[in-house]
């Protein structure tokens, strides 16, 4: 008692609320005025479980810290997080350290990341994953080096959310998304920030944006890509603002408005357009141009 301190050892079990921790060791912190539980912190490979419904929220460290006041669970080395529905796991998230706060439902992980949730890993140096109260994920937030990987396609930037209502995800910062549909087709985007929605399944970049596609190198400040929701196809990139597309380095359109079409593959130019083709660098100055290549 004059040390504030509880030491327990042997098949450990502290109940929390509706959170359950095992261990084979624990330490137990005690307010020094009161002599309440404050702290407990759980040694050799501890195991932290909450059950909700269908759903079971697993956590595994090396130690586990549980704040018997403020009702958060800290897990350091080795940490991971399970969300299970019907014993099945929807996300797993590995990092260095994992802190989730009970109260408001929000994870925080730190160091080496790994987000394995539907069908994306994701990975950073920081993650946050907001719940609600029957363990459904309704946000992801990335900080610093985020990645996700779906399939074949990759984005990356300094900054990635994801929102399961509004089923978008939203980069920021030195953004790439290097993407690869179904039919071979590859289109590579770099821009200051970007947008796909699964709902509407488009892609919107603004901010100096710059796109590879086949041949061809196109820049301007915005760009919209639509995807075909029934055959996974990118069917047309939509130019905004004065834009430019070029071909093998030769032949260039450039105007203030730009809709390519994949398939057939057309362009439609409108305002102040200007057309450089062949090697014998002709020019044509139109307010519309539409030509198929």
């Amino acid at each position: 008692m004059d040390k504030n301190k509880g030491y327990f050892s042997g098949n450990v079990k502290v109940q929390v609320g509706d959170v359950t921790v095992t261990s084979p060791r624990a330490d137990l912190d005690l307010e020094p005025k009161t002599k309440k539980p404050s702290l407990a912190t759980f040694f050799d490979k501890p195991y932290a479980h909450q059950i909700k419904d269908n759903k079971k929220h697993e956590v595994k460290a090396d130690i586990i810290k549980v704040s018997l006041i403020k009702k958060i669970i800290t897990a350091q080395g080795n940490a991971q997080t399970n969300v299970l529905e019907n014993s099945k796991p929807i996300i797993i998230i590995t990092a260095d350290e994992q802190e989730y706060d009970t109260n408001t439902n929000l994870m925080k992980a730190t160091g080496s990341v790994v987000i394995n949730y539907e069908d994306m890993t994701a990975t950073s140096d920081t993650a946050y994953a907001l719940m609600d109260k029957k363990g459904d994920v309704h946000n992801i937030k990335l900080q610093s080096r985020a990645t996700i990987k779906q399939d074949k396609s990759i984005i990356k930037g300094d900054n990635i959310q994801y929102s399961k209502l509004r089923q978008d995800i939203i980069v920021s910062g030195n953004t790439l998304s290097d993407v690869t549909f179904e039919n071979g087709d590859r289109v590579i985007i770099n821009a200051r920030t970007q947008q796909y929605n699964r709902k509407s399944n488009t892609i919107v970049a603004s901010g100096k944006v710059h796109v590879k596609y086949s041949n061809y190198i196109a820049d301007g400040p915005k760009a919209i890509m639509y995807v075909n929701s029934k055959t996974n196809k990118p069917e047309k990139i939509i130019f905004i603002g004065r834009s430019k597309i070029v071909e093998k380095g030769a032949n260039s359109v450039e105007a203030d408005k730009i809709t390519l079409t994949m398939k057939p593959k057309t362009f439609e130019a409108q305002g102040n357009v200007k057309t450089n083709i062949d090697q014998n660098s002709q020019n044509n100055n139109q307010d519309k141009m539409e030509f198929t290549l």
